[in-house]
């Protein structure tokens, strides 16, 4: 009877292959969340936007270079009265869920079933994209609908379909723009594909059809925000080659800060040799996951002068699925071997010591205090009501008020005299004020600025942390 039901128990587990995965993956995420980490600039940045858009500018911070999908998101919630930062970590989870579960599918519609479990565990287990799970970035959205636009697009000649993809590519854009790469590399494969050029005319004008219906409402917005249709991005091209010495530089970075610390994905280098040996490139679906990971790599290395490993987020999903083909071809090779230099059992553990090694020392990472109770309270003690000054856009989350952030060291001057005679409470971290190696004029700059403040106004609050001094000032009456 007990064995009746044990048997019984296993032949349902390995029919539930993929629930198991994506069980474990929710049991992951939900033990990270309970380090309850700090969120990151950029997630304070997005909530605020949102709040600004919802507010019509009345409170919240604005970034000109920043997409409009995810804080328009995070706005609506906070305007149905939802608290954006515990919403905002349930969103994450759901869409990081959602990105595991389309790798399944389009792993399965390319290759097969294993291929597609293999990567899905991968990708679910990668550190960098687990760290994002409730950090409220941007990453996790926009991989899930580039994920549904490229597995709508495989194979298809379907004008819903194509539309269909085009529009979450557009979505996916809109979250984060590098995802366009994308968007291009199918634009492409419709170019190349072998049908003659009235059907390709007709696909290219829906596939474009439904990016474009999403992206000239953006470009006419902007032209009316900014007079400039392109003007984010081409403040984002900007923003990205600023204040380098504090990022990762050179061509090997992403070798060095993702390959090398995630060995897994070496085997991604083994399958460019398998897929030019074998000339996949002639399997459309094929062509497409090769080069979606590989043009964006590119673009990365050698495009962008800031290099940062959470970048390759969005690439991940495809670099799983590349792997996971090479794991599974290894795996097939040594079973037909009689006396293999490894077994497959060992194979198959030491490819889980692989996936499992980098999480745990990625998992927990030190983190600044945001002083939000301080600012709170010293808001409740002296009824303050205008606008808060500050070098930390982390108080927009926490504060229904207007709130302006001082922008760096380039700009702190110039945001400091026009907002003057204009705030309530201002918060300082002297570590958001950071100057180039051997830049005399910045720090002449920066040791004024510092006085200024010092003289206008009344020191509330002050405390050290390694590396930086925290300050609350009110302006002198």
């Amino acid at each position: 009877m007990v064995k009746s039901i044990f048997n019984n128990v296993i032949v349902r587990i390995k029919n539930h292959y993929l629930f198991l995965i994506l069980l474990i993956s929710l049991l992951i995420r939900l033990f990270y969340l309970s380090f309850n980490h700090s969120l990151w600039w950029d997630s304070h940045v997005y909530i605020g936007m949102g709040k600004y858009i919802f507010s019509q500018g009345n409170i919240g911070i604005w970034e000109s270079f920043r997409p409009l999908v995810h804080p328009f998101i995070l706005g609506l919630l906070w305007k149905l009265r939802f608290d954006t930062l515990i919403v905002g970590k349930i969103l994450d989870v759901l869409f990081s869920l959602t990105a595991v579960y389309l790798v399944y599918l389009v792993g399965k519609k390319v290759w097969n079933k294993k291929v597609a479990l293999i990567a899905a565990i991968i990708f679910s287990l990668t550190p960098i994209f687990v760290l994002h799970t409730g950090l409220i970035l941007t990453e996790p959205l926009a991989v899930t609908l580039g994920l549904l636009g490229v597995y709508l697009f495989l194979g298809s000649r379907s004008v819903l379909k194509l539309f269909f993809s085009g529009f979450l590519l557009a979505l996916s854009f809109l979250t984060k723009f590098p995802q366009g790469i994308i968007f291009g590399t199918l634009f492409l494969i419709i170019i190349i594909r072998k049908e003659n050029l009235f059907k390709k005319i007709k696909q290219l004008f829906i596939f474009g059809s439904g990016f474009l219906v999403l992206t000239i409402p953006y470009l006419i917005f902007n032209y009316f925000q900014y007079s400039n249709p392109f003007e984010p991005f081409i403040a984002g091209s900007w923003i990205v080659s600023t204040s380098t010495w504090l990022y990762g530089t050179g061509i090997s970075y992403y070798l060095t800060h993702f390959f090398l610390l995630n060995f897994v994905y070496l085997f991604y280098f083994v399958y460019i040799y398998y897929f030019f040996k074998n000339e996949s490139w002639k399997e459309e679906n094929k062509l497409i996951i090769f080069l979606i990971p590989l043009l964006i790599l590119l673009y990365f290395t050698f495009f962008v002068p800031r290099k940062e490993s959470r970048y390759l987020v969005t690439v991940v999903p495809f670099l799983s699925l590349l792997v996971s083909v090479v794991i599974t071809k290894f795996y097939q090779k040594i079973k037909m071997v009689k006396k293999p230099v490894i077994t497959p059992l060992a194979m198959i553990v030491l490819v889980i010591v692989l996936i499992l090694l980098p999480l745990p020392g990625r998992l927990h990472f030190d983190q600044p205090p945001t002083f939000e109770n301080e600012i709170v309270n010293s808001i409740i003690k002296y009824n303050l009501t205008g606008t808060v000054l500050t070098s930390d856009p982390s108080f927009v989350s926490f504060l229904d008020q207007r709130v302006v952030t001082l922008d760096g060291m380039e700009f702190a001057s110039i945001v400091y005299s026009r907002n003057k005679n204009n705030y309530d409470l201002i918060f300082i971290n002297s570590c958001d004020f950071i100057c180039a190696p051997g830049d005399k004029s910045c720090q002449e700059q920066k040791l004024l600025f510092f006085n200024t403040l010092n003289s206008d106004n009344k020191l509330l609050f002050e405390k050290s942390y390694p590396k930086c001094n925290y300050h609350i000032y009110m302006p002198k009456t």
